[in-house]
């Protein structure tokens, strides 16, 4: 790396860190005012709330990644356009061409940052926040590392393998404890529930009993429950697609197929763990055309301003379509990748037309 490529990375990083900065320091702002609402309880405290939104930073950090990209590249750039200090190296020999390759440098590590985020920190991170909110809210709550739920009711001990939604369970096991709290009393196991019209609708239930020394089995196809599990209960402890690994997913998705249940954001989460790094690159080709472009007009910051409106189009245009396409069982690669795959032919035929 030579010294030119150290100047454009320094500038263009410092840019990206502020704006990475501002917007999450914005996000977290008001998801604060929405988590001060379930304090006063006496349980969840002001400053346990506080501490909730440290463990969730880094999930903002990955969901304003390519945004962040291209309103800082503009930021920290657009003082070398505006200075005139890219025609000064145009003016040396170096081509354009020559400068965004330098820029897209820095975007390939930028990438490797958002995936080792979106692999191996936000799961871990988001788990933690899960549990220490779960944990806040009730005493009864534990959940374990790989996201399987332990909850005492009563006499009952709950165990829930899969949380799947807060409407959906699988692989629940109850454990009844006898009135001397010495022995268990029975075993239920239960492959799948789902909450409908106020109750729960258990699949392939199996109850044991254990009494006189001898065990006796009762099992049914279907069964109806009122109070399996409080689904409020289960509202901070259901992982969203979004914080859980590719690993993870993969098994999820594999769970849900063999059951003929749908996976459609499950897979989309899977997919967008390569298409939210690859956005990086896109965003700083992206950035490029608004910098070189700006040199022909005095209005410098009109030029960036409409670059940053355009990163927030593409914040807006990858939720609309992410969701448009799981309405219309699009196919999940085909949702993850078409607004970096749009932005980048707009990216490309932009830096031709200034070359």
């Amino acid at each position: 790396m030579n010294l030119l490529d150290r100047y454009i990375w320094k500038n263009a990083l410092g840019g990206i860190l502020i704006a990475w900065f501002s917007l999450i320091m914005l996000d977290s702002f008001f998801s604060l005012v929405s988590e001060l609402e379930d304090t006063g309880d006496g349980k969840y405290t002001v400053l346990e709330a506080i501490l909730y939104i440290i463990y969730t930073l880094p999930q903002r950090l990955y969901e304003y990644f390519p945004t962040s990209i291209l309103v800082g590249a503009l930021l920290g750039l657009g003082k070398l356009s505006s200075n005139s200090e890219f025609t000064a190296m145009r003016a040396a020999g170096v081509s354009i061409m020559r400068i965004t390759l330098a820029t897209l440098q820095l975007g390939l590590f930028l990438a490797l940052i958002a995936f080792a985020l979106g692999e191996w920190v936000i799961p871990v991170t988001d788990h933690y926040a899960s549990h220490f909110k779960a944990t806040q809210t009730s005493n009864n709550i534990a959940i374990t590392e790989d996201r399987a739920l332990w909850i005492k009711e009563k006499k009952e001990i709950i165990h829930i393998d899969k949380v799947l939604s807060r409407e959906h369970l699988a692989g629940i096991r109850i454990y009844h404890i006898s009135n001397n709290h010495r022995q268990l009393s029975d075993l239920t196991t239960i492959e799948s529930a789902r909450y409908i019209d106020k109750q729960w609708e258990l699949h392939k239930v199996v109850t044991r009993i254990f009494k006189d020394k001898q065990v006796i089995n009762d099992a049914v196809d279907k069964a109806y429950a009122e109070t399996l599990v409080n689904p409020d209960i289960l509202e901070v402890t259901v992982a969203e697609p979004d914080q859980l690994s590719s690993k993870q997913l993969d098994k999820l998705i594999q769970h849900q197929q063999k059951n003929g249940l749908s996976s459609d954001k499950l897979e989309l989460a899977f997919w967008k763990h390569y298409s939210i790094p690859l956005s990086a690159l896109v965003m700083l080709m992206l950035a490029m055309p608004f910098l070189f472009a700006s040199q022909r007009s005095a209005n410098t910051g009109q030029r960036v301003f409409i670059g940053i409106v355009v990163g927030i189009t593409f914040f807006l245009l990858n939720s609309v379509l992410n969701e448009v396409g799981t309405v219309y069982n699009m196919p999940a690669l085909v949702s993850a990748f078409f607004p970096v795959l749009l932005f980048l032919v707009v990216s490309l035929f932009a830096l031709k037309r200034i070359t």
